[in-house]
């Protein structure tokens, strides 16, 4: 069962530190993002996206089958953390080209008859996320045996003397937000998010816990993120 820690981000620059962070630590062994085709579509006029929605529509030409809103893994693309950046940074916050984006992105969704969701945003139920999620944010931390004793000491130490029952071969699977069309029209159309950023986490707590406070330390968040054990606290 995944948990929940709450991420004390408000501002547009603390959520790239934080995602670049959440990429980048000793503990992190695979990185898995993606991007919605529609995302794309909707911001073709930033040099970033505009191949990949040209690369989308060759796609969809040439594969007349393709139906634009299934879950075919085909309408979703690989993405760094610096595509998913550029994402949030091109479609949150006032301006017209923002609100531009905002309303191309809306259009999409009304001309392949896509839902628009009614959740709040940030708000939705974790298990059963909203279709489609136009960013996808996943971590692969390595498990318990195959941490290094000297490189990966902290989360060692941090699991000494822990009653929780664990796997010790088993990675450890972390999940972002849902990000559907609701968080990038709603979750911050001037520039800041309605609401702190949920992360989703599988594995030790005490493993997970250390590694999340390393993270918002390094990416410089001016609080510690808070799991369910600081809320029990």
């Amino acid at each position: 069962m995944m948990l929940g820690w709450s991420f004390a981000v408000r501002m547009i620059d603390e959520v790239a530190r934080l995602v670049r962070c959440l990429g980048k630590h000793r503990y992190v062994k695979e990185v898995d993002h993606r991007i919605h085709w529609t995302l794309d579509a909707a911001l073709e006029d930033v040099p970033t996206f505009g191949p990949h929605a040209a690369a989308f529509r060759a796609l969809a030409r040439d594969n007349p089958d393709l139906r634009k809103n299934s879950r075919d893994p085909r309408l979703w693309r690989q993405a760094t953390a610096d595509d998913v950046i550029a994402a949030l940074t091109s479609v949150w916050g006032p301006g017209d080209a923002m609100g531009a984006r905002r309303e191309r992105l809306v259009h999409l969704f009304q001309e392949e008859d896509l839902a628009m969701g009614e959740h709040a945003p940030f708000a939705s139920d974790p298990e059963s996320p909203p279709f489609p999620e136009l960013i996808e944010l996943n971590w692969v931390l390595y498990a318990i045996d195959e941490l290094d004793a000297d490189r990966h000491a902290g989360v060692l130490v941090a699991l000494e003397g822990s009653e929780e029952p664990f796997h010790p071969s088993e990675p450890i699977y972390q999940e972002g937000p849902a990000l559907s069309i609701v968080e990038m029209i709603d979750g911050a159309p001037l520039g800041i998010l309605e609401d702190d950023l949920c992360i989703w986490s599988d594995g030790p707590y005490q493993y997970v816990d250390y590694v999340f406070k390393g993270v918002s330390k390094a990416a410089k968040l001016a609080e510690p993120p808070v799991g369910l054990r600081d809320l029990e606290d």
